[in-house]
């Protein structure tokens, strides 16, 4: 179960100073305390000498260990103030720094690993279960060192009093080992099927109110929220099934701890009557096994959080140990994408599922092809350096993605920090080719627009010119439009593509797109079928060949004619 915590051995090592002054402070108010109970004794003893001569000395030893207690107790409160304030802290720092590695190692992941994990679950990952395991490095970790300093402190002052009593009383105690060992495992499972269904949770929240809308529209809320309750019920099982589990462990505990102190009142008892202990060294006695008793209560919560929390840290390392995209060598970083192409070139065109957005994924390298199967300026894509390449490739996806910020910085999204002083200018320039800026001009706030959710409060035609004018903006030496002229009419379409050749010049745009009247302008057009080439050339070769584009552009105008008139 440790090991899973090796990965954070470094983060401890960075803040070891503060994590063992807080540990020698909680060796400190631990030692305090066994003081206190042991002045506690001596001072009932001293209250018990006989009256007589002695009374005046008797109150004034009173008052001496009254005082003497009394400092005590302001040291250890002190120095439990501090033990828990850094070592807490410290936990604090640690999974600060340790969940926003995992936020720059998600960063870093390929879009394969998307596609086996949900948001929802991801999230949960980074969330609830970051938090299992500070609740494991800070107040877990201190309750273990605690007990592992006071109980050998206290045994050893229980020894010095009465080796007799001490071993009579720490009988029941070697139960809880039997009992911790049969329940720990089982603790483990409950805690990893709580953490699931946790992420089976937030998993179906996160996508409900993502695609709340489209509930909405086909009137679905009755059926989601009833797959929601099944979740819900499935996440409660799970946690009354641990708590069913912790139910009888906790009570176990108590037992056994109901059996040390029984032990105690009888051995104490005897010796009493016998003469052979004090009341003071009795009562001191009582306060030390108390001691001891607290680390044994508190170590049910402990093996819980420990449990837990190695579940959860499980599953934070099967995203750990996702591999990430290769990394680029520094000295390839500036490497350029040839220019002298066409403006407007090729133009992927096919029916619906032939392979045309596939192929957009694989030139941005968000999944990589064999090995000879993908060349860009004659070189292997997989000897490209993919930050290098995605640098000078602008793409438009199907479904752009919109930030909630404003509309200035969802088009300087993809723009170089050090180029900030030239933004103003340069986004005016890609939203006008985009055909948006009349648009944006006329909101109240302009370009400080903010959006909604993945651009909720803009229509989906300005939520793909948004995207493009993104693409635009980092001056990309290739553009990639994945069908993402759909939205808009073709009236606006000619214009952005007369816009496009004005901007980019001689650099290579690639348009895929099912619209004939997007692809017509190209200077060269491949049809795809079935994710092979069937058809290249200009719109005019491929229709006088009257194959499968020449039919394909037969049926859209037939299609628009049919609109025209209807």
């Amino acid at each position: 179960m440790f090991r899973r915590f090796d990965r954070l051995k470094p983060y401890l090592w960075r803040h070891r100073n503060p994590l063992l002054l807080g540990m020698a402070c909680l060796v400190a108010s631990n030692y305090l305390d066994i003081r206190i109970a042991v002045m506690l004794g001596a001072g009932i003893d001293a209250v018990g000498l006989p009256a007589g001569p002695f009374g005046a000395v008797k109150a004034e030893l009173l008052t001496i260990f009254l005082l003497v207690t009394l400092v005590l107790g302001i040291g250890a409160g002190v120095t439990r103030f501090y033990m828990r304030r850094l070592i807490i802290n410290t936990s604090r720092n640690v999974e600060y720094e340790f969940r926003n590695d995992l936020f720059g190692h998600l960063l870093r992941l390929p879009a394969s690993f998307y596609d086996r994990f949900r948001t929802g679950d991801v999230m949960a990952r980074a969330t609830s279960d970051i938090e299992a395991i500070r609740m494991v490095l800070g107040p877990a970790i201190m309750y273990v060192a605690n007990s592992l300093v006071l109980f050998p402190m206290a045994v050893w002052q229980m020894a010095v009093i009465s080796m007799r009593l001490m071993l009579l009383c720490f009988v029941p105690m070697l139960l809880v080992i039997p009992v911790v060992y049969y329940f720990r495992s089982r603790i483990n499972i409950r805690a990893r099927l709580v953490q699931e269904a946790n992420s089976d949770l937030s998993a179906n929240v996160q996508e409900n109110l993502s695609g709340m809308r489209v509930i909405k529209v086909y009137a679905r809320e009755q059926t989601q929220a009833e797959a929601f309750d099944r979740l819900s019920q499935r996440y409660v099982k799970a946690n009354m099934d641990l708590v069913r589990l912790q139910a009888v462990f906790f009570p176990a505990l108590s037992l056994m701890i109901g059996g040390v102190v029984a032990m105690l009142l009888l051995g104490g008892g005897v010796m009493i009557i016998r003469g052979t202990l004090t009341l003071g060294a009795i009562i001191t006695f009582f306060a030390l096994l108390m001691t001891c008793i607290w680390p044994l209560a508190a170590f049910g919560w402990i093996m819980a959080q420990l449990e837990r929390g190695a579940a959860s840290m499980k599953r934070v390392n099967e995203i750990f140990e996702a591999a990430p995209e290769a990394s680029d060598e520094p000295e390839a970083a500036a490497e350029d994408l040839a220019a002298g192409a066409p403006a407007i070139a090729p133009v992927m065109r096919g029916e619906v599922g032939c392979g045309k957005s596939t192929l957009a994924h694989l030139l941005m390298r968000r999944y990589d092809p064999p090995r000879g199967a993908l060349f860009i300026d004659g070189r292997d894509i997989l000897d490209w350096p993919i930050a290098a390449l995605r640098r000078q490739i602008g793409i438009v996806d199907q479904e752009p993605f919109l930030f909630s910020d404003t509309i200035a910085a969802n088009v300087a999204f993809g723009v170089a920090e050090q180029e900030a002083e030239r933004l103003a200018p340069r986004i005016e320039r890609v939203t006008r080719v985009a055909q948006l800026d009349d648009e944006v001009r006329g909101f109240p706030q302009g370009y400080e627009t903010i959006l909604g959710e993945r651009g909720i409060n803009l229509s989906g035609g300005q939520r793909q010119r948004s995207a493009l004018a993104r693409a635009l903006a980092r001056d990309p030496a290739l553009l990639i439009l994945d069908d993402a002229l759909a939205a808009v009419d073709t009236h606006t379409e000619e214009a952005i593509l007369r816009g496009l050749r004005e901007l980019l010049g001689q650099r290579t745009t690639l348009i895929i797109s099912h619209r004939i009247s997007t692809v017509s302008l190209a200077d060269r057009i491949v049809y795809l079928e079935a994710g092979r080439v069937a058809e290249q050339g200009t719109h005019e070769e491929l229709l006088a060949r009257r194959g499968k584009y020449w039919m394909l552009a037969q049926r859209q105008r037939l299609a628009e004619e049919i609109g025209r008139t209807a």
